[in-house]
């Protein structure tokens, strides 16, 4: 089965490109889309015109005619467990899911009841069937599912603090080191619903809403949260082929793991303006609240390079990947990259990626691989 995987999306009828046959440098990138058996893409906001505005610092929707714009750019199957699917409730949420049925695109990671929250999508493309499960871990409160309340699949994390005193004597400012751990009864619960459904599909894809954007990430703990790795590892234990990541708005390093492949963040592909996001939202603005933790920040740099991942499952021992790089232009919308940018996202890719498995290869055009042992 071959899998067309993005990250990010939003879409608020933003013009867009025409699509071209032989795209160079700077025309849309939508086209990228339409190859593979399935793709699959991160729904980042609700799409709904009702419910009641979370109180939260960044909320965001954006029209249910969103749903059928997916479909026409060629987006199959969506995960909704985000840290901004329940920014205007359960009733947002609802509407999200009506639009997206009657569009065509199929979703998972939502539901009235954790049951139905943490449940797969069963998807059937190119003779294969797949399994899909959509989890949030970058979980505001009272976002989860529940036994009696709708939400979202969710697993937990839960976090300590570590200060070394005398070196904050001599360094005053520096940030503590955040250790951080997967709820144990969440990962059980994943784990046997995983593997549950590895026995009736023949692969199990997993979408994690998880990490650390890049303006609030501390350079000196690298670019995963100390949770991620772990939980990725016993995932694909417990069955899955494929980890797909997202909420950093960059590009992570992947991992090849046993039979698994872990994308560990596919960065933004397409982010219209919409209800509740402007490039100042992402954080407090220090006018406004003198004694906000955090800046402003202007997006550039890794929230505009990004990727399409062509994934396929069922080669002999793990999944087999090519990475083509995009770029997002002022409006974030996705575009074919300069010769040059291109050659910087991939070349910055491999090196994180060769930080985190030393193993990981990745040529010039894309494709990605794991070095034989020994060599």
């Amino acid at each position: 089965m071959d899998l067309t995987v993005v990250g990010d999306v939003v879409v608020s009828g933003w013009p867009r490109r025409p699509v071209v046959n032989r795209p160079g440098p700077g025309d849309s990138a939508f086209g990228l889309l339409r190859s593979g058996d399935l793709t699959i893409g991160n729904l980042e906001a609700p799409l709904t015109a009702a419910g009641q505005r979370a109180e939260k610092l960044v909320a965001m929707r954006a029209p249910t005619a969103g749903a059928a714009e997916l479909a026409g750019l060629g987006v199959d199957l969506v995960s909704l467990a985000t840290n901004h699917a329940m920014d205007y409730g359960a009733d947002g949420m609802r509407d999200t899911v009506r639009a997206l049925d009657a569009a065509g695109v199929l979703h998972a990671g939502f539901g009235e009841s954790v049951t139905e929250a943490t449940g797969p999508r069963v998807v059937s493309a190119g003779g294969s069937t797949l399994a899909f499960f959509s989890f949030c871990s970058a979980l505001p409160l009272g976002y989860d599912a529940t036994p009696d309340r709708a939400g979202i699949g969710a697993i937990r994390v839960r976090q300590s603090f570590e200060y070394d005193t005398g070196f904050l004597e001599e360094t005053p400012g520096t940030p503590p080191f955040v250790h951080s751990s997967a709820h144990e009864p969440d990962v059980r619960a994943a784990e046997a619903l995983i593997g549950e459904a590895k026995k009736s599909s023949d692969f199990v894809v997993v979408a994690l809403h998880w990490g650390v954007p890049f303006p609030y990430l501390p350079t000196a703990q690298g670019p995963l949260a100390q949770y991620q790795r772990p939980l990725a590892r016993r995932l694909i234990d417990a069955g899955a082929d494929l980890i797909i990541g997202h909420h950093p708005h960059c590009l992570h390093p992947v991992e090849f793991y046993a039979h698994g492949l872990i994308l560990y963040s596919t960065g933004n592909f397409v982010f219209d303006w919409c209800d509740g996001w402007s490039p100042d939202s992402m954080v407090a603005r220090e006018d406004a609240h003198p004694f906000a933790p955090y800046r402003p920040v202007l997006l550039k740099g890794p929230w505009y390079e990004s990727a399409v991942f062509q994934v396929r499952l069922g080669v002999a021992d793990a999944p087999t990947l090519r990475v083509e790089p995009v770029e997002l232009d002022q409006d974030s919308q996705p575009i074919m990259p300069r010769p040059e940018v291109a050659a910087s996202i991939l070349a910055r890719f491999a090196e994180a990626s060769r930080d985190l498995d030393p193993s990981v290869v990745v040529d010039d055009d894309g494709s990605v691989r794991r070095r034989p042992v020994g060599r």
